[in-house]
């Protein structure tokens, strides 16, 4: 090709590129919601790069294992950890975001496509979660429109028009469903060392029906990293680095104020809904105190069958057992590995005898598809057409196995065996597990410097 007629190209090609540009520029405007997750505008960026010499399909860039990302060119923070592609044109990436930022960030996209670079900018949105507690940051996501057509391998979050894009982020897409129920467990933190609690939690979880747990970890013992690590060489436990790069509670209290509620729990809910809402049928989400049980079946599979059909979040009514109340004074064969391995699902049998509101300290089961964000103890947004079903407790509830904080209330006890039938199957898993970790301390450990 002659020199002039390259340049020709080249020229036409600008212009082209130019006009584009402001063609797809929009507006950007504010939408408040008090009562409900608060939408707050962004820019996109859209960005396709042409390979150099590669004529395969591998990534332009290695993009890393999941941690915290940060927007480097604004003064204020915003942070992200996850990306995932929802419906059919839109990218949802979670993570926090700081008290007051405004508007002006934009999505960088990255494919391989082969194409030239183009740009266009269309309105896309951030939205700040609820139950923020008012701190200075808050769990948030960030929603970013694609084009059609398009399937991006990564994205970064920037505000200099994808100029010098960092902190690049692999984007997951759907995949097809490979399990029934997945465990999603809050953040692991104030350097967690409860072996027993955690052994306990996921094998009886396994024989109500779970088939896989995802912990993120902000702060474990060693002897919790065993553990974690041998339920991960059997390919039932998924752990996820929760490196905050802000503030959080610690134990014993600082005088330094925290950042961010609980370890951006709510975050960390949300990643795991998105991360499963095509993997598993059923997402669960409780603590490792906490235990969902039919009382009319003996798993969760056959639990769900007996509920009506077209909701999309079940919610079970909690229920207390005091762990500070004496164990019970019954036998029953097996006590001593009870006892010796600390399993308070079967050595607590008295609850408090009231009933907890349907969405005081509930915990739910949802299908992951017709769910948009999730609370603590509640949904925030559904999908369209679809709403909660609250668990008659005569049906299934859940066993919450906790100290109370006011030790001296009078609330009485009510007798509760329903765990002892999963007794012998529990007693031999368990039992079974600490075979395979023999030298782990149980927990919790104790440390000086805590």
């Amino acid at each position: 090709m002659k020199k002039s007629t390259w340049r020709l190209f080249v020229c036409a090609f600008c212009f082209y590129f130019s006009f584009t540009f402001l063609l797809w520029s929009t507006e950007l405007h504010q939408t408040d919601f008090s009562s409900k997750p608060q939408v707050h505008n962004v820019k996109h960026v859209f960005k396709v790069e042409k390979p150099n010499n590669s004529t395969t399909n591998e990534s332009l860039i290695e993009v890393p294992e999941h941690y915290w990302r940060n927007v480097t060119t604004i003064p204020l923070k915003a942070f992200y950890y996850s990306a995932y592609a929802h419906a059919s044109n839109i990218i949802r990436l979670f993570g926090t975001i700081e008290k007051g930022l405004k508007d002006g960030l934009e999505c960088c996209f990255f494919t391989n496509r082969g194409d030239s670079v183009a740009e266009r900018n269309i309105g896309a949105h951030y939205t700040v979660l609820p139950e923020h507690k008012g701190l200075r940051y808050s769990a948030a996501f960030y929603t970013c429109p694609l084009p059609k057509s398009t399937r991006p391998y990564a994205v970064s979050l920037s505000t200099d028009h994808c100029k010098s894009p960092s902190n690049i982020l692999p984007i997951v897409y759907p995949q097809q469903q490979q399990r029934q129920f997945t465990v999603c467990v809050s953040p692991l933190n104030y350097r967690y060392s409860k072996a027993y609690e955690l052994v306990e939690m996921i094998e009886f979880n396994r024989i109500l029906g779970a088939d896989y747990f995802v912990f993120y970890n902000y702060s474990t013992d060693s002897n919790v990293d065993r553990v974690l690590e041998y339920y991960k060489e059997q390919g039932l436990v998924e752990v996820l680095k929760w490196n905050l790069p802000m503030k959080v509670d610690t134990w014993p209290k600082k005088k330094e104020p925290v950042e961010i509620h609980y370890f951006a729990q709510l975050a960390a809910l949300n990643d795991c809904l998105y991360r499963n809402m095509y993997l598993s049928k059923y997402v669960v989400f409780q603590d490792l105190d906490e235990f969902i049980i039919p009382k009319k079946h003996l798993t969760w599979s056959d639990m769900m069958e007996g509920l009506p059909k077209g909701s999309g979040a079940y919610i079970f009514r909690c229920f207390f057992f005091r762990k500070e109340w004496p164990d019970t004074t019954k036998n029953f064969e097996g006590k001593d590995k009870a006892q010796k391995y600390k399993m308070n699902t079967l050595l607590k049998q008295k609850r408090e005898s009231k009933v907890l509101g349907k969405s005081h300290r509930s915990k739910y089961i949802v299908d992951p598809k017709q769910i948009d964000t999730v609370g603590i103890h509640n949904i925030w947004r559904y999908r369209s057409g679809t709403k909660a079903h609250f668990v008659d407790p005569e049906f299934a509830r859940m066993h919450h196995y906790r100290d109370w904080l006011n030790p001296n209330d009078a609330n009485t006890g009510v007798e509760d065996n329903r765990t002892m039938v999963y007794r012998n199957e529990l007693l031999q898993n368990t039992v079974h597990a600490w075979e395979m970790l023999k030298d782990v301390p149980l927990g919790p450990i104790s440390h000086t410097d805590s």
